[in-house]
């Protein structure tokens, strides 16, 4: 057995039927933490003349956050392996409250690019901790009903963020809307503290073993093969997220207060994919279930291509490409993670978790960048952008063995 394998980083002691408060903290912190980039992009094309700067500015509000989402699970592994998981989860969501003040009273555009950073950075403490808790509990067609039902749960938070934002934005102001996060972050951080059992905490705070983990987790094939594809499928989608209200708002002339509306329909997509893989669980694998969503995901872009090239891409039309990406997507991630998890020990769990985020966090400043890169030439090279980025994951997907997925 490698040392890494019994070095301190103990799951958590949870009930073997854990109360209903339990799930609803972690959505809830979630929640918080999602709705930290969806809540405000129906701001987005307004933000530019707010603080008087470019479009290209206003993008890195969200590319930064991303990166800042990718940075900061670096340090919840050794934190939560140091002070406890329920600890560090309480902590970071209380800070994410904080910052999401920080960006209410932002008084230029490169202040609120910085308390994006840091919000995203303290954000990311929840997608690290949550999915490990899942991960200690369920195994095997288990872990893929909890994991659909989790992601249809938190994809509702990108169905309600563009909906809610665009009515906060037109009834009271863009910053309305990190007031809302504020209150969030704060309720998540009070029940999470009052309501998740504590596990882990007690060994040394230790960077060089945390660094030995992360070494050996990009060791492993299976593990990696998969992140990544999860990471690609993410740029795809962000890339658009990134653009979307631009298309939608300004180019189709829908309203800002009914942008979140098509957002909505697309998430709805996505939900509907987590439901499927929870419906097959039992009769399709993992593997079976995370190629569906692969090829969905390219169904999705191509469709979206072929809609550029034909021109005949309309506010309708572009709905129907990405709700067909999005429902690739849900059914990817609620089947993919099984596999990824049970290539890896017990004792890893939290910094697989670690590297899970970041690959979703890469993958999506990724995608953020390279809308901010190409939305200035034509929505024929986001087009392109998306396909390939589907199609990469779809490759890492296919190219290789089914891995094994004993329960244990």
């Amino acid at each position: 057995m490698n040392r890494d394998d019994i070095l301190p980083g103990k799951a958590a002691k949870l009930p073997q039927q854990p109360s209903w408060k339990v799930p609803a903290a972690l959505i809830l912190a979630m929640w918080a933490s999602i709705l930290s980039t969806d809540l405000y992009t129906p701001s987005l094309p307004d933000l530019d003349e707010v603080f008087g700067t470019t479009d290209r500015a206003v993008k890195l509000t969200m590319s930064v956050n991303f990166i800042g989402y990718a940075l900061g699970p670096f340090l919840v592994g050794p934190l939560a392996d140091h002070y406890g998981r329920r600890r560090v989860l309480a902590i970071g969501m209380a800070l994410f409250s904080l910052a999401s003040l920080a960006c209410t009273v932002a008084p230029s555009i490169w202040p609120l690019i910085v308390a994006r950073g840091i919000q995203g950075a303290t954000g990311s403490v929840s997608s690290v901790l949550c999915v490990v808790l899942i991960r200690d509990m369920f195994r095997g067609p288990e872990a893929v009903k909890i994991l659909s039902l989790y992601g249809a749960s938190i994809g509702l938070a990108p169905a309600v963020g563009p909906l809610l934002g665009g009515v906060v934005h037109v009834l009271i102001g863009w910053w309305a809307n990190f007031i809302l996060l504020f209150v969030l972050g704060a309720l998540a951080s009070i029940m999470v503290w009052k309501v998740i059992p504590e596990g882990g905490g007690g060994a040394p705070f230790n960077f060089r073993l945390a660094y030995r983990r992360y070494k050996r987790l990009l060791k492993n094939t299976v593990f990696l093969r998969f992140a990544v594809a999860i990471g690609a499928t993410f740029a795809g989608l962000f890339a658009f997220i990134t653009v979307g209200p631009y298309l939608f708002i300004e180019k189709f002339g829908v309203a800002t207060e009914d942008y979140g509306l098509y957002y909505g329909a697309s998430v709805i997509a996505y939900i509907l994919g987590a439901t499927c893989a929870n419906r097959f669980a039992e009769r399709i694998s993992p593997f079976g279930l995370t190629k569906i969503g692969a090829t969905f995901g390219v169904t999705g872009a191509l469709v979206f291509l072929g809609l550029n090239l034909a021109d005949a891409l309309t506010a309708m039309t572009m709905l129907i490409a990405m709700s067909l990406f999005s429902l690739g997507l849900g059914m990817l991630f609620a089947a993919a993670p099984v596999l990824m998890f049970a290539s890896v020990p017990t004792a890893l769990g939290a910094t697989a978790g670690v590297l899970f985020s970041i690959g979703q966090s890469a993958g999506a400043a990724l995608g953020a960048a390279s809308a901010a890169i190409f939305h200035g030439e034509t929505i024929l090279l986001l087009a392109i952008v998306m396909v390939g980025y589907a199609v990469f994951a779809s490759v890492l997907i296919f190219a290789g063995e089914e891995p094994k997925t004993e329960n244990h």
